[in-house]
């Protein structure tokens, strides 16, 4: 863990309490989440929870200067803050780590940890993973030693309610087979009617994460559902607000192409593939490059997930579209 002394500030830095701005023009108005919680709505505001259970915040960030400082505010604002929060600087060259380090005691109580990769000229969301690995690892004894029982993620384009983070462990507390689990990103309460749960906010028990030897390149989001499911747990989502600043990437061209190269990546079959390419193209969210990004991939055939729980995960059994049509191949031929 890297630890410096504090960076000359500058007018993008000053004040995660407000008096600066952070790279904002403004400091952030609290957004009325109550308004979208059914436990709020009745009490007109956000109702205070308390919980025991300590928990290890991770922010992974790449050329994210100007939105360090709001996120900071928004994890101060929680009810339940971390115990630790680490966060791991995917090679920025635009000075983000130089402002976390400018903000290690903003929040009293909470422990900063900041991790530095090499430095890049590009993010590249497939690479993240690879970050995880070389840090968190490492780190288990440490996190280990601090009692901490929950890994949550959170990105600096995600705004939790202020109770985000006391609900999340309440209800994990409460549900002892739930491994992973997230709340609902406003704008996308359609994730209501799946259990899969989203990473801008993900909360995983600590037990499962520590046990990961390898993670997979992608950012470890769906390989945590995956983990906690090998183990025996089910996955969730649960009713709980956060906002995402920025749209989720798989709703444009780019994103479906990057979804079917991870289609690729991860083994599932062609069919599965296929039909969930038709249902994109039918529902306008560019279907034919999904199906683009997964030829790519498969043409140069060299980037695979070797992980024997997401083979397994995103195998022929577990996939029931490529399942039905393997049912009904072999029923053709015994005809």
């Amino acid at each position: 863990m890297s630890s410096s002394k504090p960076v000359n500030e500058t007018d993008a830095d000053r004040g995660v309490n407000g008096s600066g701005t952070g790279g904002e023009a403004q400091p952030e108005e609290p957004y009325p989440f109550h308004i979208h919680c059914d436990i709020c709505k009745k009490a007109g505001r956000c109702l205070d929870i308390t919980v025991e259970p300590d928990y290890i915040l991770v922010t992974n960030f790449w050329n994210e200067r100007e939105n360090i400082v709001p996120t900071i505010r928004r994890v101060g604002r929680q009810t339940k803050k971390p115990k630790v929060w680490l966060f791991i600087d995917d090679g920025s060259t635009d000075g983000s780590g130089d402002v976390v380090r400018q903000h290690m005691d903003s929040i009293p109580g909470t422990e900063v940890w900041l991790e530095s990769m090499p430095a890049k000229e590009e993010g590249d969301l497939d690479t993240i993973g690879r970050a995880y690995q070389k840090v968190v690892p490492r780190l288990r004894d440490e996190i280990d030693s601090l009692g901490i029982k929950y890994f949550a993620v959170m990105d600096v384009d995600t705004e939790p309610c202020p109770n985000y983070f006391a609900r999340m462990l309440s209800l994990m507390e409460e549900h002892t087979d739930v491994g992973a689990a997230a709340g609902t990103p406003l704008g996308e309460e359609g994730k209501r009617h799946t259990d899969l749960p989203m990473g801008g906010g993900k909360v995983v028990r600590w037990s499962i994460v520590r046990q990961i030897d390898r993670y997979w390149d992608p950012a470890p989001d769906t390989l945590l559902n995956i983990k906690a499911l090998a183990a025996g747990y089910k996955v969730r989502t649960w009713p709980v607000p956060m906002r995402l600043i920025r749209r989720t990437s798989g709703f444009s061209r780019g994103g479906a192409y990057r979804v079917g190269r991870l289609n690729y990546y991860v083994g599932r079959p062609f069919w599965g593939v296929f039909w969930r390419a038709v249902w994109r193209a039918a529902t306008r969210q560019h279907g034919t490059h999904m199906l683009r990004g997964y030829f790519h991939e498969s043409w140069k055939g060299t980037w695979r997930c070797t992980d024997p729980d997401v083979r397994e995960y995103y195998s022929i059994r577990n996939d029931p579209i490529s399942g039905l049509i393997d049912v009904l191949r072999q029923g053709r031929k015994r005809i």
